[in-house]
C-alpha cells in the first residue's frame, strides 16, 4: 500500500480553484489532488526513467538496482554523490535540470 503523501498548503488561488472543483464534482479536495499527482507523474514517466538510467550508470548500476535503492531510501542519491574532477555531482545537476523542466 502507498505510503501518504504530505504536501505544503497551497496558494490561496489554488486552493479556492481546487474547493471548488471539488465542490462541482462531488469529490473531496484530497482525492482530486492525487488524481493531480498521478497524472502529473505519468506525464513524465520518460523524464524520469531517463534520469534514473543516466544516474545508474554514472554510479555503475543497472537501473533496477538503482530504482530499488530509490525506494528503499529516497535520499540515496544525496548519500551517495558522484563526484567529477572538480568536485561537481553531473548526476544531481543533470537531474536538477530535467526536473526543473516539469
Amino acid at each position: 500500500m502507498p505510503k501518504r503523501l504530505t504536501i505544503g498548503p497551497l496558494g490561496e488561488h489554488d486552493d479556492h480553484w481546487l474547493t471548488l472543483w471539488a465542490a462541482l464534482t462531488g469529490k473531496s479536495k484530497a482525492s482530486l489532488a492525487t488524481a493531480v499527482v498521478g497524472v502529473r507523474v505519468k506525464q513524465h514517466k520518460a523524464t524520469i526513467q531517463e534520469l534514473l538510467e543516466h544516474s545508474a550508470k554514472l554510479r555503475g548500476m543497472t537501473s533496477e538496482d538503482l530504482f530499488n535503492a530509490l525506494i528503499a531510501n529516497p535520499r540515496y542519491l544525496e548519500e551517495n554523490p558522484i563526484a567529477d574532477g572538480n568536485g561537481h555531482d553531473d548526476g544531481i545537476e543533470l537531474g536538477a535540470e530535467k526536473m526543473s523542466q516539469i
